[in-house]
């Protein structure tokens, strides 16, 4: 029998939990939450007037079906209102979510999941272990055309390659409904973080599949059309809407120690009008860029934390110009990024040479990654002089003496601040260079990149789980996520490897492998970093049990109260 910690704060028998809770009284559910818990919608009314979490939100939700979902903000929302086999505690630990048990087989290859007999869906249906296949299959299946897909992969979990390519059916996905109870997922492989991508991906959330398909091609556009079996429903949604609302669930296992009537997050591009929506009282946390980080730095309420985001260009490998290694390369060397952490940003970003991020993994011996693969590489380092002699040479391999491309960027603050930025550096430090920008809301510029109908785009990427694959399997060819368009036999070979074959029997030898990948971006240039992303944030003091994480779901408000 697996040992892990009961799940958070309803069982008050835990004392990691039990600081949470210490001082913070219980509430009386007030008339407002009441109505919305009895609303006429799936999720009720707005909870407004209880207890409620002022959240902004920088960018758009992009889709609140956990098999779509694709962003920041999607995961922020669907991790208040979804729970899956496993949720997090207050360290970013897996812990028991509506499973109550898991059982390992002594090679590792079958687990057996039970699932709590008290778990419940917001319209009063039991969770059962149906739920989670259900879900399963439909994010492996080629035809909902999941960018999470290959977490099924990753999972090691039986035939999942062949069913994600199509060769074989979904049914004969790895997993399994012994009972209504009781789900048993089968193994290709050992799988050491099945545990953290349980707790961590959005894909693995179960599904009620009768409520599903009678919301035929609607499902996930609104309330109406949303189930949840966490802590929180949703009340208000819909695409596109620039505030989503969510009250508490009263079916939920844990409710009786969920202190917030509601959250209510506010979609709001602009740091300005954010931290002025905060100063009136109208939120309770915001995030802060630019200027505004110096003007609030000494305030108390004001906070600054790392959320595991890393910064980078992808050039389209597929254009002309950027086909070229050495153009590449000249445009990865010429901006300074420590000019945009520290007078652009201003937010705690540190500048970042490398892509697996400093401290996100370990090897057995207690190496950090970026020990191992050292903290810079060459053709990523920030020197204007080589980038010309670099820029020189590649335009002389293509017969030009001049390129122009479009540079895209999301339509928040500080990525169109980064952009302008770019645009200037490149254009100053390379002659006969011209870049024009694009400015896009998140989801179309996702859909450009993704359909390689863009030049150079700035984008980011926050590790799933703590192990350097989650940042390197992205650049596998035919990869959702390798907007680049980078293929090597190689590289895939390796990284097919270092998951389920040969090296993935050897951790000496599967870590090293893994340093070969990162260096074979570097060389190759398929991407240009920038930096790691901090956050600054104000905080209204009546609030508090917010839990961050950097890897993963980026936050919980399970254990919130607010005064």
């Amino acid at each position: 029998m697996m040992k892990l910690k009961k799940v958070m704060a309803w069982t008050l028998a835990s004392a990691m939990f039990a600081g949470l809770l210490a001082g913070c009284g219980g509430s009386t559910q007030t008339t407002e939450t009441a109505a919305a818990e009895s609303g006429s919608a799936e999720g009720g009314s707005s909870a407004e007037g209880g207890k409620v979490l002022r959240y902004q939100a920088s960018t758009l939700v992009d889709s609140l079906d956990p098999a779509l979902s694709n962003d920041y903000t999607s995961s922020g929302v669907i991790s208040q209102f979804m729970m899956g086999l496993m949720t997090k505690d207050e360290s970013g630990a897996p812990v028991y979510g509506v499973a109550e048990s898991e059982e390992k087989s002594e090679d590792g290859l079958t687990l057996t999941f039970k699932i709590r007999d008290d778990a419940k869906w917001s319209n009063g249906d039991p969770v059962t272990a149906n739920d989670f296949v259900y879900a399963w299959r439909r994010v492996a299946d080629p035809a909902t055309a999941s960018d999470y897909q290959f977490f099924i992969t990753t999972a090691c979990i039986a035939n999942a390659e062949e069913v994600t390519t199509g060769e074989k059916p979904v049914e004969e996905l790895g997993v399994e409904a012994a009972d209504d109870k009781t789900l048993v997922v089968t193994l290709s492989s050992p799988c050491a973080i099945f545990d953290y991508l349980m707790a961590s991906g959005a894909c693995f959330l179960p599904l009620n599949q009768k409520f599903v398909e009678s919301c035929g091609g609607n499902f996930a556009t609104s309330a109406d059309t949303l189930l949840a079996d966490g802590p929180f429903k949703v009340s208000s949604y819909e695409p596109s809407a620039m505030k989503v609302e969510l009250v508490k669930n009263d079916q939920f296992f844990g409710a009786s120690d969920v202190k917030l009537d509601g959250v209510e997050f506010s979609i709001i591009t602009d740091s300005q009008t954010a931290a002025l929506s905060f100063e009136n009282g109208d939120l309770d946390v915001v995030t802060l860029s630019g200027n505004l980080v110096e003007q609030y730095e000494d305030d108390p309420r004001f906070s600054t934390r790392s959320d595991g985001y890393n910064w980078y260009l992808t050039p389209n490998m597929k254009k002309e110009g950027l086909d070229n290694v050495n153009i590449r390369k000249a445009l990865a060397k010429s901006y300074d990024k420590e000019a945009i952490t520290t007078r652009v940003l201003k937010d705690g970003s540190t500048p970042m040479d490398y892509f697996v991020p400093q401290g996100l993994a370990t090897n057995e011996k207690g190496e950090d990654f970026r020990e191992a693969a050292g903290s810079a590489y060459d053709s990523w380092t920030y020197d204007v002089e080589a980038a010309k002699e670099l820029w020189k040479t590649g335009l002389g391999e293509l017969g030009k003496d001049s390129l122009s491309f479009t540079l895209m960027c999301e339509d928040t603050d500080s990525a169109q601040a980064v952009a302008q930025f770019l645009q200037s550096e490149w254009q100053n430090n390379l002659p006969g260079l011209t870049i024009e920008l694009q400015v896009l809301p998140k989801k179309a510029r996702l859909e450009y990149m993704q359909k390689g109908e863009y030049d150079i785009g700035l984008t980011r990427w926050g590790p799933d789980y703590a192990d350097p694959m989650t940042d390197l399997d992205m650049w596998i060819t035919g990869s959702s996520t390798n907007y680049s368009q980078f293929s090597d036999a190689d590289y895939d070979a390796t990284i097919q490897s270092a998951k389920k074959g040969d090296l993935a029997l050897d951790q000496d030898a599967r870590w090293e492998a893994l340093v070969g990948c990162e260096k074979t971006l570097a060389d190759q240039c398929v991407l240009f970093p920038i930096y790691g992303q901090s956050v600054a944030v104000m905080t209204n003091p009546d609030v508090s049990g917010i839990q961050y994480y950097s890897v993963g779901l980026p936050y919980l408000f399970i254990n919130v109260d607010k005064k």
